[in-house]
């Protein structure tokens, strides 16, 4: 069977879903999925020729289907914004959310190279205390709060624990 009077028997709207289903395809298999081909460039391909299809359907010229990928592109550019940003930082109900470890960790102030900070899982950061009036000390007991970029925001520990 010849492959050419099949492609060429397809409608337009056909072709655009072909395009589709491949660049998903090969951004599962080349990337590994949704959001991972460059931040969701394949992703917004992908609904650039979906957004294709619904002008091609109705029998649309190339300008009509081009202007329909368009918007088929803003609208997923939109999703893909959206959905990364859910993603990357959380829902703002619970950015104290952002690591497992913070509230409960209870860790020493260390000195390395003039800087004071804390170890924890292996890695040196930055220390700084969650008070603006606080002063951290070497050997200091501290409670991780959170974290802002690298440097760990602390709270001292209260003395009467043991």
């Amino acid at each position: 069977m010849e492959a050419t009077p099949w492609i060429l028997s397809l409608d337009p709207w056909q072709y655009w879903l072909v395009l589709a289903v491949t660049i998903l395809v090969l951004d599962l298999l080349l990337f590994g999925g949704l959001m991972s081909g460059g931040g969701g460039v394949t992703l917004i391909l992908a609904g650039g020729a979906l957004g294709a299809i619904i002008p091609a359907a109705f029998g649309a010229d190339m300008t009509g289907q081009i202007l329909g990928g368009i918007a088929g592109m803003i609208v997923m550019g939109v999703f893909v914004f959206w959905v990364g940003r859910r993603w990357v930082r959380g829902d703002d109900r619970n950015l104290s959310g952002q690591d497992v470890r913070a509230g409960r960790e209870i860790l020493q102030v260390e000195d390395r190279d003039g800087r004071l900070g804390v170890t924890l899982l292996g890695d040196f950061y930055p220390a700084r205390p969650e008070s603006e009036n606080a002063v951290l000390h070497n050997g200091e007991r501290v409670r991780l709060v959170r974290f802002e970029g690298i440097t760990a925001i602390v709270t001292p520990e209260p003395q009467d624990r043991a």
